[in-house]
């Protein structure tokens, strides 16, 4: 029944929520912007322009392939364009800022209350590895929070982590490639030792380190997806405080290893005998995954066909990443960069629908099935509707 107490101008709870969704849909990018400025005005401080200029290179060309390869773990459920991107940018931008500035007033905390050399190590082993997981992680606790949905299994986690720490990276790189140029520049070039450290440090933050932010967050990612799954909320609260325990204590335990100056090759003993294995392990576990959801829904689509959720000559389509591609660029032809971007869309969604129908046969979770078939029908018919405004029809049988 319609509350006749609410004025007619005022706005109902609906309008309401969708006007916050606006607030935050137009402001996030400037928020995203401006942090991300504020970084690396803080990191220019440091290296002055040359080493922006080198560090900027770089990290893109180190970090940019490692957040390809996390899309392509999820090209089979491809996630939302703008939801990817963020994860990438609040890497890049909040996480950074908010790291930055919280490991500044935190170590001088304690070196100001407890002492400098208490702080030596107190910062590294606690205050770096606590605030960096936290901010890089809470993108993960807001998607479990309002884009829940969103995280349709376990692989998911990995793949939104995995870019959160790639974005991370990308800016923390800018700093330590431009520092090591900047040093390595001014340096004697008859000096072979510049030359040695130059090629040692390119090795650690070119082939080893790199990685490390995607490889920490990814782990956060695993327990935010497992709680998504969960209906406890005891059970949820573990899976995802142990999702940010374990990488803050490896982290913790890789910046250990840095400062074990007894040692100075502690730090290739722990990445070899730590690191190295469980990154491996995590490796496999994605490729692993990403190959049982190719076989899900290549199982699941026939059923969801004969339900009419997708047309009968989709269901080979949708079986296959080349197809797929093919489909799109049929559709960039014939009507263009939106019917393409909105094929892609319905693609993704009716493979998710796919996905989700064969997992709530053995959960018995209907609701989110019901919720997903929806979206599969808007996408269609945001799809079907760019076709319809070129004068074209989306003719895919010559695929």
């Amino acid at each position: 029944m319609k509350d006749l107490s609410r004025s007619s101008c005022e706005p109902d709870d609906t309008q309401i929520l969708n006007m916050k969704k606006t607030k935050i849909q137009y402001g996030w990018p400037f928020l995203a912007f401006f942090t991300w400025l504020a970084a690396l005005g803080w990191i220019w401080t440091k290296i002055g322009t040359t080493g922006m200029g080198w560090g900027f290179h770089l990290s893109a060309l180190v970090t940019l392939p490692m957040a390809g390869t996390f899309l392509w773990l999820g090209r089979w459920v491809q996630g939302r364009p703008g939801l990817l991107f963020s994860a990438f940018a609040w890497g890049a931008s909040v996480a950074g800022f908010c790291a930055i500035w919280s490991q500044e007033g935190l170590q001088l905390l304690v070196d100001t209350q407890v002492g400098s050399e208490f702080g030596h190590w107190f910062g590294p082993l606690v205050i770096t590895p606590v605030t960096e997981e936290l901010f890089k992680g809470l993108f993960l606790i807001w998607m479990l929070v309002y884009r829940r949905t969103q995280i349709r299994g376990l692989l998911d986690g990995i793949v939104y982590g995995g870019l959160i720490g790639a974005g991370f990276a990308s800016s923390e790189q800018i700093m330590y490639f431009g520092k090591i140029m900047v040093t390595y520049l001014v340096s004697d070039p008859a000096n072979g030792a510049a030359g040695a450290t130059l090629v040692m440090s390119f090795l650690l933050r070119g082939l080893m380190v790199p990685f490390m932010h995607s490889f920490f967050v990814a782990f956060i990612g695993l327990g935010v997806a497992a709680a998504a799954g969960m209906r406890n909320r005891a059970i949820q609260m573990a899976f995802i405080f142990l999702g940010f325990i374990f990488p803050t204590v490896l982290h913790g335990v890789w910046d250990w290893a840095g400062l074990a100056s007894g040692d100075p090759f502690m730090i290739y003993k722990i990445y070899v005998a730590v690191m190295l294995p469980l990154f491996l392990a995590l490796a496999i576990l994605a490729l692993k995954m990403r190959q049982l959801r190719k076989k899900a829904i290549v199982a699941a689509l026939p059923g969801i066909a004969e339900e009419g959720h997708v047309a009968q000559h989709e269901v080979a389509l949708l079986g296959s990443l080349k197809k797929r591609h093919g489909w799109r660029h049929e559709a960039r032809q014939r009507a263009g960069r939106a019917a393409a971007r909105l094929t892609a869309r319905y693609q993704a969604e009716a493979s998710a629908l796919a996905m989700l129908t064969l997992r709530s046969s053995a959960t018995g979770r209907h609701e989110e099935v019901k919720e997903q078939v929806q979206a599969v029908h808007l996408a269609r018919s945001q799809m079907e509707a760019a076709f319809v405004d070129c004068a074209r029809k989306p003719l895919i049988d010559s695929l």
